[in-house]
């Protein structure tokens, strides 16, 4: 949890550092370029009137019609002054000033809204203490019931969490709470249908609010609250300069404007990523107020924790039957702040699922990791200039006119290897515990290893820099694998599946041995630390180089030869399925509408050509044969997730999964059609006449990838099946 912050918060503070660079006021530039004409025009005429050194005799001597090209060193303080006194003084552009401002702006401007956020809340919804009654309620049995404060108040004392207030919602009329605040002032909302909560089943008021406790309590509510406040205060940074850029005060408007783009798709990886994180953290809340008895009000006599279970079960199945045409689920996508219904459910059977790594976490992470790395190394350059000015770094250091300090991104890496590394630990408990649906670890890793890849790909798309384009080196290879492919596809591949394998096999020797939790967290984070460190050779000194690899390849054999000798029942082999996750599987109904063949064919065929088209455009990306720009990314990314969401809904496990998925898959083509057609509208390319025909061959691939995932869907599940049934 702190580890992910950690990384969202480095990410962006060195995107918002990299906006000073581009940020030179033109004024500042045109007084340069003023400043530099002078100057050469007063050295120019110094070279034609100075007199000869006698070095420069001797060499006049031996060259016919030889002339001065250099200023020699004795004259260089007289022309120096001349200059000094013709031209003024040099201005000297410090873009660490505007740097440090930018930093301070979103450290600032987060810790502010950190701060206020909860009184935001607390003015927007209204929110107000619950009204003094006159008497308790009572329940169908005539027991007294308390105040929902008392009821709140009573059982945070139980759990030792300290609340500030118990705010009331007369608005929201459903049955649900909210735990906010920050350090200090911890509040909890209650919406109005709590009341009737405690009243039909006291047990689930007290499920739901442990659940919000349990926020305070793990310490998630600050970090949440202290990423999203950055986030917010980023977002604004961004939206000021690109307005700056639009005024003209910028001297590289264009490239500002740029910039502004790419940090534009990095607010949008972060705000996945964070909510990704959020899943975690609301099946730890479950798991929390699973752990705590129920009775605390004194009407179960404590009858322990299993009636709590029991009363979460049955709220999480009121939700599902609340939202029929979900199935009981939320979005699947990333921007999604809370898991799915059914996975709380298996959680709350399975705990070790509350950390389990993610294919979106491991791409999106990957994404942010590789963004900030180029980001880092494209401005080694800046840095290299800013050591001259102060005088940190001497001319004489510097080997070549590009350097690359790839000691620079020591932060980043230090943080995003403990994630992948505890990441891949989590996993295996959760392997282990039997939740993978049938599915063998070895092919789960694989597929983990793919997300992180098409991540790491991403981010270089998004932002190029010298993690794949050598020539902004000097030819110095910056990472490993470039020592042995020039192909940047392939070499990701190998950084991602070495990565995850290494990791893995860590992660199962310690298991093996059965380390304690701590001591194995430990070494799952350091050795993840280790490994992305060592993918980039020149980060450390060559001196440590021997002993990096012996522990990069020492442990996981190490780990490989623990797995091997400890001796356990065949029931509990760590790469073996064991259990298939059956819970909550929905219903399945025929989903294909009744067509004529030539229809369907033709509509099998539309959905095939946007498929190669989706596989053209992605092989043209990786292979960096198409100019990355961020409207290009975003119009091939709503294209490629479309494609993909088609495929989800075809192998979708029932029809609410199936049209969940398929509506997530139109919504990708639609936005990715609108931005082609506004980009064309806005740069001239596309006529209106032209934009309105387009309309419809999109909505003809929109209804034919429907008609071609409903027929591969009812394949699978049996075509002929009438009315709902439940799968076997």
């Amino acid at each position: 949890m702190f580890l992910r912050a950690l990384l969202f918060w480095f990410a962006l503070t060195v995107a918002a550092g990299a906006i000073a660079f581009p940020t030179t006021p033109e004024s500042q530039a045109r007084a340069a370029d003023s400043h530099r004409i002078c100057a050469a025009e007063v050295e120019s005429a110094y070279l034609r009137t100075l007199p000869r050194t006698p070095e420069e005799e001797q060499q006049a001597a031996a060259v016919p019609f030889w002339h001065r090209t250099f200023l020699p060193d004795r004259y260089r303080p007289e022309v120096l002054e001349a200059v000094a006194q013709k031209c003024g003084v040099n201005p000297v552009d410090r873009p660490e000033q505007r740097a440090g401002l930018a930093v301070g702006v979103l450290a600032g401007g987060g810790f502010l809204l950190y701060w206020l956020l909860p009184y935001l809340t607390v003015l927007r919804y209204g929110l107000r203490p619950e009204p003094p009654q006159e008497a308790d309620a009572v329940d169908a049995d005539g027991t007294p019931l308390p105040c929902l404060d008392s009821a709140v108040r009573r059982l945070a004392a139980d759990v030792g969490v300290t609340v500030h207030a118990v705010l009331f919602n007369a608005v929201d009329t459903t049955a649900n709470a909210v735990a906010f605040g920050h350090a200090g002032r911890r509040y909890v909302e209650l919406a109005s249908g709590m009341e009737g909560l405690l009243e039909k089943d006291p047990a689930a008021f007290d499920a739901v609010v442990l659940h919000e406790l349990g926020h305070i309590r793990n310490r998630d509510l600050d970090v949440t609250q202290g990423i999203t406040a950055l986030w917010w205060a980023f977002v604004a940074l961004v939206a000021a300069t690109f307005c700056l850029s639009l005024t003209g005060f910028a001297a590289d408007g264009a490239g500002l404007r740029a910039l502004c783009l790419q940090l534009v798709l990095l607010t949008y990886m972060v705000y996945a990523a964070r909510n990704s994180y959020l899943h975690s953290r609301e099946l730890h809340a479950d798991a929390f107020a699973a752990a705590h008895p129920a009775g605390s009000n004194g009407r179960t006599g404590g009858s322990g924790g299993e009636e709590i279970r029991q009363a979460l079960e049955r709220f999480l199945g009121r939700l599902a039957a609340e939202r029929p045409d979900k199935g009981g689920h939320t979005s699947a996508w990333p921007f999604a702040t809370h898991p799915s219904l059914a996975r709380r459910r298996a959680a709350l059977v399975r705990p070790a699922l509350a950390d389990e790594f993610t294919g979106w976490e491991a791409a999106l992470i990957g994404c942010i990791l590789t963004f900030a790395v180029n980001l880092v190394l494209v401005h080694s350059y800046d840095l290299a200039l800013f050591g001259l000015r102060t005088g940190i770094l001497e001319l004489a250091e510097l080997d070549t006119l590009r350097p690359v300090y790839v000691w620079a991104t020591l932060p980043l890496l230090l943080v995003a290897g403990p994630v992948i590394g505890l990441g891949l630990r989590y996993s295996v408990l959760a392997w282990r515990s039997g939740h993978h649906g049938g599915v063998r670890p070895t092919i789960r890793l694989a597929g983990l290893s793919a997300c992180l890849w098409a991540g790491l790909c991403l981010g270089c798309l998004i932002h190029p820099g010298p993690i794949t384009d050598r020539s902004l080196t000097d030819g110095q290879p910056v990472m490993l694998w470039q020592a042995l492919t020039g192909s940047a596809g392939l070499g990701l591949a190998l950084t991602s599946a070495a990565s995850l394998g290494l990791c893995a096999l860590v992660a199962l020797g310690a298991e093996a041995v059965a380390l304690r939790r701590r001591a194995a967290l430990l070494l799952t984070g350091a050795y993840g630390a280790f490994v992305f460190v060592g993918w980039f050779p020149t980060a450390l000194p060559s001196a440590t180089a021997p002993y990096r690899y012996a522990v990069v390849l020492g442990l996981p054999l190490l780990g490989a030869v623990c797995l091997l000798g400890a001796r356990r029942p065949r029931s509990v082999r760590l790469l073996q399925p064991r259990v298939r996750a059956g819970h909550d599987l929905g219903t399945v109904t025929a989903a294909s509408s009744p067509l004529r063949t030539p229809l369907l064919f033709v509509c099998h065929l539309t959905t095939l050509g946007v498929t190669l088209w989706a596989l053209v455009l992605a092989a043209r990306l990786l292979t960096f044969s198409l100019s990355p720009t961020p409207t290009v990314l975003a119009e091939s990314s709503g294209l490629m997730l479309f494609v993909l969401g088609i495929a989800g809904a075809a192998l979708a496990p029932h029809d609410a999964v199936f049209r969940q998925r398929l509506h997530a898959a139109m919504c990708c083509l639609a936005g990715a059609a609108a931005l082609t057609g506004v980009a064309g509208l806005v740069g001239g390319t596309i006529p209106p006449p032209l934009f309105l025909a387009l309309l419809a061959p999109a909505g003809g691939a929109l209804v034919s990838s429907r008609v071609t995932a409903a027929a591969l869907y009812d394949l699978r599940h049996g075509r002929a099946r009438q009315g709902p049934k439940e799968p076997a």
